[in-house]
């Protein structure tokens, strides 16, 4: 049955649908990461065009239009659930279509249309054929995304196509960096002054949503242990510094109660979304960031400010997931903490200013990993006008 209405509505597509003036946007979680930063760059300077969401919640549509008010003036937002007639309407009949985790790979590429894969962040662990080369899952689109020469061909590799299908703009999320900025502090309503504030960006080690698995080791992963937060609480309040934590949307350990300390506060997406903010607006506002084999670093070189990769289980994750380096330490510009103590210890050398000795790896790496530096969203649609199907 289902075959027969994707047969259908293919056929339909071809003679009835096409409309050169929609763009069609989905992400994990919804209205989030690079398609939401496309789709408030195209609000602003597309007007012509018509923004068509296919969301997996449709139940939060209030969370959604408070973003995009707080971020555009566009008032002709169509909002739909994905798995449904509708949804499959909207995507057929679209223009050029942007995603973030992959879209109705099922319908294959559509005639005359322009299917984006933007990706969530340039890879340090394997993703795509990189990380399966016999993979039925990885996403079809017509062209992906990449931040520079050096990792258009990765991005090639992990996806199965040529590099002229591989677009060198950077990531159009970037582009929040530099404007539509937000205190992270605003999350909390948190007016106190600290002097450092700290964001803590693990990636999971099991997921318990979209690709299950298990990366890494969970039980070596002692450093939310509540008596090391407390430790590390306890230097934190000591130096008037405060550290958020955003556990990955897919992670396992969102299914456990962390407890907020004084100065530790775990952040949910639905904080995020319940004020009406998008996460990479309040990275400015950070003064270090921590994390371990999340792509996030990769994107916070742009911003110039002290990176620190802490975990405890790399071979593990090296043996059960993998990365796309052979030597994937090389490419981590600041200190690499495998111990509780260690953390500590270096926390107390940045609170009390000890000298940035990373700044100079972080400078050439940032060379190595971004061509651009900003307008992230414009150099997309240029380049996007420029290809030909």
């Amino acid at each position: 049955m289902l075959k027969t209405l994707i047969y259908m509505l293919r056929q339909i597509n071809v003679f009835f649908l096409r409309s050169k003036h929609s763009i069609a946007y989905h992400s994990f979680p919804d209205f989030s990461d690079n398609s939401f930063a496309a789709f408030v760059y195209a609000s602003e300077n597309l007007p012509d065009h018509q923004a068509i969401w296919l969301v997996d919640k449709i139940e939060n549509i209030e969370k959604y239009r408070l973003l995009i008010k707080n971020y555009t003036k566009t008032t002709k937002t169509i909002i739909v659930k994905k798995k449904s007639v509708k949804g499959f309407f909207y995507y057929l009949s679209a223009d050029i279509v942007f995603h973030t985790h992959g879209l109705y790979n099922f319908f294959g590429l559509i005639p005359n249309q322009k299917k984006i894969n933007l990706w969530h962040g340039m890879p340090l662990k394997t993703i795509g054929y990189l990380d399966n080369p016999k993979s039925k899952n990885v996403q079809i689109s017509n062209y992906h995304v990449a931040t520079s020469p050096f990792y258009q061909k990765i991005i090639g590799d992990a996806f199965g196509v040529p590099t002229n299908r591989v677009l060198t703009v950077g990531q159009p999320r970037n582009d929040f960096f530099l404007k539509k900025t937000k205190s992270i502090h605003s999350l909390f309503d948190d007016n106190k002054i600290f002097n450092k504030t700290l964001l803590w960006m693990p990636t999971y080690r099991k997921s318990i949503i979209g690709d299950i698995r298990i990366d890494g080791d969970e039980t070596e992963d002692t450093f939310f242990l509540p008596k090391n937060l407390q430790k590390t609480n306890s230097l934190l309040s000591e130096h008037n510094a405060i550290c958020y934590v955003k556990l990955h949307p897919m992670d396992a350990r969102l299914n456990t109660k962390h407890k907020n300390h004084s100065n530790i506060k775990f952040i949910a997406n639905d904080l995020f979304s319940s004020k009406g903010i998008n996460m990479y607006s309040v990275f400015n506002s950070v003064d270090l960031l921590l994390t371990d084999f999340s792509s996030v670093y990769i994107d916070f070189l742009l911003l110039d400010k002290p990176i620190a990769f802490v975990f405890s289980d790399f071979q593990a994750f090296k043996r059960k997931r993998g990365f796309v380096f052979s030597y994937p330490q090389i490419h981590m510009p600041g200190e690499i903490i495998t111990e509780q103590e260690q953390l500590l210890l270096f926390l107390e050398n940045i609170c009390k200013g000890c000298v940035d000795k990373h700044k100079n790896s972080r400078n050439t790496l940032r060379k190595k990993f971004h061509s651009n530096d900003k307008n992230f969203s414009k150099i997309l649609f240029d380049k996007l006008n420029e290809k030909e199907l």
